[in-house]
Order: structure tokens, then sequence, then C-alpha cells
């Protein structure tokens, strides 16, 4: 109740109450304490009560409205600093600005904690949320049920990115049966198929391989984590769109990976359907001493000038690094 207001109702009551005891005429009334005797009209004996009542009451109100002023004064100036604090707090500065009320106290402790990302003393919620936070970045896959995020929320996108990346499985049963990727997620399944899965699971995927991931698959197989029987080469090679470049960079990499008479008819077979393998199958002949075959493929293209010179010095008995000449 504002105390203006209240003064006001105190005051009529008291006058009604003073007119109608008054005109009770009650006469007086005498209190005895001790040796001494207080003979009063009945009605001050009601009305004092009552005044001293009200005075007491309003000194109350009073105290409590003076310390909600030098509240409310002290929040108005700690509104005031905490945009200078925020500013320092941006800029990297050793901020001086202290608060006096504890609201500002404490938001001021919670955005130093979420700007640094370090827990806060009285925020265990926060605490714990940023323990999630911290977890989700190294790449850890965690329930977040219970804080009920919608799907395109960006901490779901990365858990869920997380999972992808930690379970080859979940990454293959995301884009099983799809024929191309139809958004982020799709994509970090596939290339995380292709990185880590076996080629049972890879050869079954729909959606088309570049040329870099061909080349990549051929690395794994060539690392020794990825198993390719000749055939599977085969078609993994068929399929692709590789250019003259990357399909020469494939058969300097194929060279100890399958039996010279396997790795020879795989691209014997590829470069009669594509010209862009055909150096590549010049550099098997040339790479497995057979010269005879080399000749009869060059002898009229002047653009393997490269293949050439190999089969001059070789005639010399002169060593060369074929992998330096042939690019």
């Amino acid at each position: 109740m504002r105390i203006k207001l209240f003064i006001l109702a105190s005051l009529i009551y008291i006058l009604l109450l003073s007119i109608f005891t008054f005109k009770l005429n009650l006469g007086n009334y005498t209190l005895s304490l001790g040796a001494n005797a207080f003979d009063l009209p009945v009605v001050l004996w009601l009305i004092l009560p009552v005044l001293i009542f009200f005075i007491f009451t309003l000194l109350h109100m009073s105290f409590y409205s003076f310390l909600k002023y030098i509240n409310f004064k002290n929040f108005s100036k700690d509104a005031q600093k905490f945009a200078i604090f925020i500013e320092d707090l941006l800029l990297e500065k050793d901020s001086k600005i202290k608060f006096k009320t504890k609201e500002f106290q404490n938001s001021a402790e919670l955005v130093i904690s979420l700007k640094k990302a370090q827990k806060a003393q009285n925020f265990a919620k926060i605490n714990e949320i940023l323990d999630i936070l911290e977890k989700l970045h190294k790449g850890e896959y965690l329930d977040l049920k219970k804080f009920k995020l919608n799907q395109d929320n960006p901490l779901s996108i990365l858990n869920e990115k997380n999972l992808i990346s930690t379970d080859i499985h979940y990454a293959f049963n995301k884009i099983k049966g799809k024929d191309e990727s139809k958004n982020d997620l799709d994509v970090l399944a596939f290339n995380c198929l292709l990185e880590k899965g076996e080629y049972a699971q890879i050869k079954t995927i729909k959606i088309q391989k570049n040329s870099g991931q061909i080349i990549n698959l051929i690395k794994r197989f060539k690392a020794g984590n990825l198993d390719l029987n000749a055939a599977e080469f085969e078609v993994l090679l068929s399929h692709s769109n590789l250019n003259e470049k990357e399909y020469l960079e494939v058969a300097k990499m194929s060279v100890k990976l399958l039996n010279p008479d396997a790795i020879l008819g795989i691209f014997t077979k590829i470069k009669n359907e594509k010209n862009e393998a055909l150096r590549a199958h010049l550099y098997l002949l040339a790479e497995f001493g057979l010269m005879e075959d080399l000749r009869e493929q060059i002898k009229d293209e002047a653009k393997f000038s490269d293949f050439k010179a190999f089969l001059i010095l070789r005639e010399k008995n002169i060593k060369i690094d074929l992998n330096q000449l042939i690019q």
C-alpha cells in the first residue's frame, strides 16, 4: 500500500471512530497504575491506541520505503555501470567496476563465466550446460533429450554430427538407400563412411563418388585399412570420372596392390573405354618392363616424348626414376 493512501485511509478511520465514540457520550474512564491515576474521556482511550499504532506503522513503512529507495538507487547505478562492464569484458580489459546489488554481482559473475567458458559459483545448471558444450565441441555424442532442443537447433545438429563421426554404422544407415546427399549431415555421413567404413558398406551406397573420393579409397587400400579384391578395384575405377593425371596417380599407387597381370588387365579395359586412362596404362607397361608393347603404342605419337625418352635411356642402361620422369 502506498504511504499517502495509507495516511489518508488511517486519518479518515480515526476521524470516523472519534466522531462515533464522541456521539455515544461515554464519559470518562480512570486508569490506575500504581500511585498514578489517569482520568481521560473514553473517546481518547479508544483513539490513542489507534493513533499510536498508526504512528508506528507509518514509521515502519517509511523505513522500508527508504530502504527500497536506496536499493532502487543502487540498482539504477549498477544498471548504468553494467553496460561499461560488458564493454571492458569484450575488450579483454581488467574491469575495476564493482556492483552494490546482489543481482548485478551475480549477473557479472555469470557473464564472466559465459565469456571465458568457465564455471561460476551458485549456477549449477549453467555449469552443467558448460560441461555439455565442452564435450560437444570435443566431438562427444551426448543424450540431450531433457533439454527438449529442436532438430534444427545448432547443438542438436552438432550432437548428430558427433554421432555420425563416432559411429560408422549410424553414418551408413543415415545415407543407406539415398541417391544423393540432401544436406550437410548426409555429406558428413558419406565422407565418414568413405574414410572409415568397410567396402562392403561403401559399395552399396548409391551416392556418386567424385574423383577425390575415389583416389582416397585407393589410398586407404594402399595403406592397408580397406580391403578390395581385383573385381572391386576394377568396378571402382570403371565407374569413376578421373582425369588423365588422376588415372596416372592411381596407376602409380596400384603397382604393388595387385599382381601385374590383374592390374594391367584392369587398366587395359579402362583405357579402351576412356582415353584419359591411356597414360596410366603406358606407365604400367614401362613399370613392368613390357618395352615392346610400350614401343608399339607410342611409336606414332609425338605427345609421348617422355615415354620415348624412357625407352632411349633404358636401352642405354641409364638408371632413371620412372615416377619422376612420367608426370
